[in-house]
């Protein structure tokens, strides 16, 4: 038998390879925390998660108990931009799960894989076209919390099978994932629903789907304002300050501002005075009576 002789630079190599994807993950894991508390984006923290443990994709669920299908918290696909190739566009996991899930105990792992021989699991249409359209051979999906109210789930989609050792590497890190997500910044969920829905208005109003020349309060709403955002806007153009909006319709001061956030989204400004002059610049609008949030005695 010949036998081969590994040099110290041999053995280095053979190190670095072993140590690269090891190194990737413990990355992952530092972005996944540092997000969780206000270091990045929650779908920023999540992306490196995910590209961490060499996923192609990778979602951040939760599902009231009160709703019948989960909210997409946060969503990852590293070839989202590719034309002619449908993203991920929600989460995967009840269809993963499927009886299993209403079952499922917090910082509880699941494999795609494992179900595939149980007579008594059955797919899903939309995760038969999306394991189709992008080449899907596994999805493991973590329970990150669960009681009477909510559910908090992520997964993460890979184009191949994964190695025993990468299944066991998932079971080693699954109580820091779960305790990091257990620990997170109060609020943080609302905020990246906020976000999402913020970089949806500033979509819209990209594509100029209302014109300047319209007064921003007209009745016709232009500028598609809710009915919470439109009050805070007509109470501005009165006048108001954000405290005398806040008191006017009895709503804290974050309420308000956040309110703000997303008007400054759907009309394409920045600040406070740049809304102002905008309101103003189209000419005073005929507009309905404010309601507030006071009550009559």
């Amino acid at each position: 038998m010949e036998s081969v002789i590994v040099t110290a630079k041999g053995r280095d190599i053979l190190a670095d390879a072993r140590l690269g994807p090891q190194l990737r993950v413990l990355d992952g894991i530092a972005a996944w925390c540092g997000g969780l508390h206000g270091a990045m984006a929650l779908r920023e923290a999540l992306q490196a998660l995910s590209d961490g443990f060499g996923a192609e994709a990778a979602a951040l669920s939760r599902h009231l108990k009160t709703e019948t299908r989960p909210r997409s918290v946060a969503l990852s696909d590293m070839r989202a931009d590719v034309p002619d190739l449908p993203a991920l566009t929600r989460a995967l996991a009840v269809d993963v799960m499927g009886y299993f899930y209403d079952h499922a105990r917090p910082a509880t792992l699941w494999f795609l894989s494992d179900h595939l021989a149980d007579e008594q699991w059955q797919t899903s249409q939309s995760l038969t076209h999306w394991q189709a359209a992008r080449d899907i051979e596994e999805i493991v999906v973590v329970v990150l919390a669960r009681n009477a109210r909510q559910s908090d789930f992520i997964e993460f989609h890979f184009t191949r099978a994964l190695e025993r050792s990468e299944k066991l590497e998932f079971e080693t890190l699954l109580p820091t994932i779960v305790r990091s997500w257990a620990g997170r910044q109060t609020g943080l969920v609302t905020q990246a629903g906020m976000d999402a829905r913020v970089a949806r208005a500033r979509a819209a109003a990209s594509d100029d789907r209302f014109k300047w020349e319209q007064p921003l309060l007209d009745m016709a709403n232009p500028a598609n304002l809710s009915r919470a955002e439109f009050r805070v806007c007509l109470l501005l153009s009165r006048g108001l300050s954000v405290k005398g909006v806040t008191d006017e319709l009895g709503l804290t001061e974050a309420t308000v501002r956040t309110h703000l956030r997303s008007i400054y989204a759907k009309t394409e400004t920045s600040s406070l005075a740049e809304l102002l002059y905008r309101i103003l610049s189209a000419g005073k609008p005929e507009a309905a009576p404010v309601e507030t949030g006071r009550r009559r005695a």
